[in-house]
């Protein structure tokens, strides 16, 4: 499934700015970020956001497949979120790699507040229809009750400095959540929030952040079971 887009642009909107790009510490660590794979059939046209639902058979065929394009990988950390969908691909990688996993809960998926749980299409129109206020300021726009990608930066991003600071030079993994990852690119690579939604993960797919003495770089974006090694 794909990222819900953003609305478009209002006519006589401003581009909003990117914010500053996170501070890299220059450890050269290497840490794949992955997306779950496919959820169960009945939440595909669901706006579900952190409810912890379970995946499709065809999910846990993808994150067997992920667990087997890292095997006998150097691995030093797994990190995942509490949600079921990410727990079952971290505990395949740590038998894959024989890297332990630990367990954030800041790198849970995005609480959609009040819109949570209904419809794809209900969450677009309500997203769309407060098209003004989210050209306005992304980055901290929020859904009623919700929560905005500043905040889910703040709360994601530390789990990435400490994989710098226990693994320096080493190669970490992360299995989040969509928008979890699109907030954390967006956020170290400093870049306006609607480029962010380009960088669009899909299900059971990966990127490679690294902590470079020039700042964060994205090496490698999206890739499919597989090649991610």
């Amino acid at each position: 499934m794909k990222l819900l887009l953003p609305p478009p642009r209002p006519e006589g909107a401003a581009q909003p700015p990117a914010q500053p790009p996170a501070p890299s510490s220059g450890t050269n660590t290497k840490l794949w970020l992955i997306r779950h794979a496919e959820v169960a059939q009945e939440f595909h046209g669901v706006a579900y956001g952190s409810a912890d639902v379970p995946l499709s058979e065809r999910g846990r065929e993808q994150s067997r497949a992920v667990a087997a394009a890292f095997e006998g990988a150097r691995v030093a950390r797994i990190y995942a979120s509490p949600s079921q969908r990410t727990q079952e691909m971290a505990q395949l990688l740590a038998a894959s790699t024989g890297a332990a996993v630990t367990t954030l809960d800041g790198l849970r998926e995005i609480d959609r507040g009040a819109w949570q749980g209904g419809t794809r299409e209900e969450f677009r129109a309500c997203w769309h229809a407060e098209a003004a206020s989210w050209w306005g300021d992304p980055w901290r726009w929020k859904a009623p009750d919700g929560e905005c990608d500043e905040e889910l930066f703040a709360r994601a991003w530390p789990a990435l400095q400490g994989a710098t600071a226990d693994a320096p030079g080493d190669v970490c993994v992360f299995c989040t959540h969509a928008n979890t990852i699109r907030a954390l690119l967006t956020g170290a690579l400093g870049i306006p929030s609607i480029e962010g939604y380009e960088l669009a993960t899909d299900p059971a797919h990966a990127n490679l952040l690294v902590d470079t003495e020039a700042g964060w770089e994205l090496r490698e974006r999206n890739l499919a079971p597989g090649t991610a090694r």
